[in-house]
């Protein structure tokens, strides 16, 4: 996809970039979540100069530019495919979600859908955020199930810190404690 020595890694970021634009300009995440990441990497003498355009053109579309020609006149025909790419995710329409079937997961699987949803898959990210709060907020649950609910909460919207996990149950804190870490890890060493 592109020329580069690490290629992998730019594609990886590439591809989340992307996701978590598409992710704001549906509204799914706050358009602010995205903005200043990509702000940073269009300002950031250590990033390559194509992918500075890149992600000028990524925020130029969270600023409501739809003109696919404007966007990639900068951009190299790789990238500039990438944004067309972009610009029809978010013309796609969100797949309807019946939020009145209940959803049939264990602790381990939804642990699991939660550590995808932080790797860029937005659509399951939009549907954990609403089983989340349902979780959190349904008062016919034990008080153990509304923490869990609200910490989960957090870390889909990017919250890192340890300090969210002293309201958990030992049951629940050890596999949450867990998926911190790995997100953690994650960022600091994106590939893994």
């Amino acid at each position: 996809m592109l020329d580069h020595t690490h290629d992998d890694n730019y594609t990886e970021k590439i591809e989340k970039l992307v996701t978590m634009t598409v992710a704001a300009a549906k509204g799914i995440v706050p358009i602010g979540q995205v903005a200043l990441p990509l702000a940073q990497i269009a300002n950031s003498g250590l990033t390559p100069p194509e992918i500075r355009d890149f992600t000028r053109a990524l925020s130029r579309i969270l600023q409501g530019e739809r003109d696919p020609l404007k966007l990639a006149e900068a951009l190299t025909p790789e990238l500039a495919e990438i944004v067309w790419d972009t610009l029809d995710q978010i013309d796609a329409p969100l797949p309807e979600t019946d939020e009145t079937e209940p959803v049939g997961l264990t602790f381990e699987e939804l642990i699991e859908k939660v550590a995808e949803a932080c790797s860029g898959e937005v659509i399951l990210w939009q549907q954990l955020w609403s089983l989340t709060e349902q979780l959190a907020a349904d008062e016919n649950l034990p008080p153990e199930i509304w923490a869990l609910g609200s910490v989960l909460r957090k870390i889909l919207a990017g919250e890192r810190q340890k300090f969210i996990l002293d309201d958990l149950t030992p049951e629940h804190r050890g596999a949450v404690e867990q998926l911190l870490d790995w997100l953690i890890a994650r960022a600091v060493t994106p590939g893994r």
